[in-house]
């Protein structure tokens, strides 16, 4: 069968079989992330979320409901802690009867986080009852409401008020970056707007001897989107984001820092700590933590992945983390970018956090003119083969350039590069336009063009699209085939050693190829989308460059042993086992 039929056939079975909006558009977990009666997720973005509730929202307590109460415990609850919520002397209760979750108090009352009913508990029907919740430190005090769900939401009680230890000035969401020098370190973080000092303190003992108070300050509204529902009545304020740029440090040295504002009170981090880059060309040996496709849900996957690279960062002495695209699967629900970032934390805390846009935060159809990488067009890069719809839930990779600062050597977070010892690092973008003659083509051949490789005899390059998977998803083929035409040769022309993709839900390594036929000269591709989002289908083309593939969960590891070898190892995360392993040698 010739290309262009070929090229039809996949067309037509994509067409046919595949859903017609992209690859993943698994259901949007609440607030509470609620299971129906099947233990599958309610979808937060189902009009029967919302319809399920009789409007208009009547606010003004009946004198027959003066003998209701709804009580919070406790009432001041760490971030990302457990409340249960207790009601009383409830008259006439029904099954449809709804706690809506509101923060802050005052909020409007369709603009509520999350709703529980509460036939949840079993003595809903006498009136009492209780049921226990997960939240999430959003700036503000909160309260609960209990609505009688008949023609109308009629309130009948209202909670003891909720509030979060550190208060909405808590600095939270913590991460650090690389950035093109090995003697600075980024640190960012996310509180309610400071007016007092915002500061890092750091030092190399647990003294802090040194003080930063250098920062810049950003935050975004619904009106910076593209599309609903990200710039619709589902926005929740992101807080702000705070950036402190720390240097003139010594490469490849241990700081302790902790990071906050002094005000009123005092608020900081907990003292934490990093190490500083390995220099370019510096021969030490060291390990770093490679993955795609994490977001928060299906439980326990993701949260399985950042405990084991959290008990990694802490016994092996990782030294960054690699998360080339599809970070928090928010998708215009900006809570799960709250729950996301308290499930890296305690790792992107310790070790650079580098990531790449994925079509999860990127992609949209129309409102290109908010599009904060500038790319031309409503929609983006949108070729004809090019599978990219509105994927990103509208926020077309704003929250992702607000709320990372990556190294300043490419174009801001969608394409950069960066030097760690031995090896020259680059991440692309595969939402963008990679074509000849395009900006991000003309930067990745003059950055490849301009390695020392001297200094950095190994190249990796990613992005979080697939230029060689052999899982049968015909959409996302033709766009690995256009990516093979149209910059493969690259990669092959200046001796990339090792291409990380994502985009597939699973693990594949391929034998060094090149134009789909293994050679020596070729380049190792590696799809390592295996975080935590929900697998693809376990159907595979047959491929003779496919060497090994899995559909299953877990995270790559890289061992730069020195000049000529680097080791690879696939841990998979139900067994805490190599799956994968390979030599790469010069």
């Amino acid at each position: 069968m010739g290309f262009f039929a070929f090229f039809a056939f996949i067309s037509i079975f994509s067409i046919t079989y595949c859903k017609p909006y992209g690859k993943d558009h698994n259901v949007i977990q609440t607030y509470f992330r609620k299971t129906d009666e099947n233990n599958k997720y309610i979808d937060r973005s189902s009009p029967d979320y919302e319809n399920a509730l009789a409007k208009p929202f009547i606010n003004k307590i009946l004198q027959s409901d003066a003998g209701a109460s709804l009580k919070v415990s406790p009432s001041v609850i760490e971030n990302g802690g457990s409340i249960t919520i207790e009601w009383l002397g409830v008259n006439n209760s029904t099954e449809k009867d709804f706690v809506a979750f509101y923060c802050p108090p005052d909020d409007i009352s369709t603009h509520f986080l999350d709703y529980f009913n509460v036939n949840n508990s079993p003595t809903w029907s006498k009136g009492f009852g209780k049921w226990t919740v997960t939240v999430y430190n959003m700036r503000t005090s909160c309260i609960f409401k209990y609505y009688r769900n008949g023609n109308v939401s009629q309130l009948v009680t209202i909670s003891n008020e909720l509030s979060f230890q550190g208060g909405p000035l808590s600095p939270l969401q913590g991460h650090l970056s690389l950035t093109s020098n090995p003697t600075e370190m980024r640190v960012m973080w996310v509180s309610a707007e400071v007016n007092g000092i915002v500061m890092v303190r750091y030092g190399t003992t647990k003294a802090l001897e040194k003080t930063s108070y250098k920062s810049s300050m950003q935050t975004y509204f619904a009106s910076d989107m593209c599309e609903p529902p990200a710039n619709s009545s589902v926005f929740i304020d992101p807080g702000y984001i705070y950036d402190v740029l720390l240097y003139d440090l010594h490469p490849n040295t241990k700081y302790y820092y902790s990071y906050g504002t002094e005000g009123v009170s005092i608020l900081m981090s907990a003292i934490l700590n990093f190490t500083t880059a390995i220099p370019a060309g510096d021969s030490t040996s060291y390990k770093a933590i490679f993955y795609g496709d994490m977001g928060v849900d299906p439980y326990p996957e993701a949260v399985t992945t950042a405990k084991l690279v959290h008990d990694e960062v802490l016994n092996n002495d990782i030294k960054f983390i690699y998360h080339n695209g599809d970070i928090s699967y928010a998708r215009g629900y900006a809570y799960i970018w709250e729950q996301w970032f308290k499930l890296v934390e305690p790792y992107s805390t310790l070790v650079p956090y580098m990531v790449g846009i994925g079509n999860h935060e990127y992609d949209h159809v129309t409102g290109g003119e908010k599009d904060p990488s500038g790319a031309p067009g409503d929609g983006g890069f949108r070729p004809d083969w090019f599978n990219g719809h509105s994927d990103s839930g509208g926020e077309c990779g704003v929250p992702m350039f607000k709320r990372f600062h990556m190294p300043d050597t490419g174009h801001s977070i969608w394409w950069y590069s960066y030097d760690y010892g031995l090896v020259h690092y680059i991440m692309l973008s595969s939402e963008h336009d990679y074509s000849p003659n395009s900006k991000q083509y003309i930067w990745l051949e003059n950055d490849l063009k301009n390695v020392d490789r001297k200094k950095t005899p190994w190249v990796v390059v990613g992005a979080h699209r697939a230029m060689y998977c052999s899982a049968l998803l015909p959409d996302d083929y033709i766009v690995a085939l256009n990516m093979q035409r149209l910059f493969e040769d690259l990669l092959y022309i200046y001796k990339v050693d090792l291409a990380l993709w994502a985009h597939y839900h699973s693990y594949e390594r391929t034998c060094k190829v090149y134009k789909n036929k293994c050679q020596d000269d070729g380049v190792t591709h590696l799809v390592i989308g295996s975080a935590g989002r929900s697998t693809d289908p376990d159907i595979w083309f047959r491929k003779e460059w496919s060497v090994y593939h899995i559909n299953d969960y877990g995270y790559g590891k890289l061992t730069v042993v020195n000049s000529t070898a680097m080791y690879w190892e696939w841990i998979q995360n139900k067994s805490k086992k190599v799956m994968d392993s390979f030599w790469l040698t010069k």
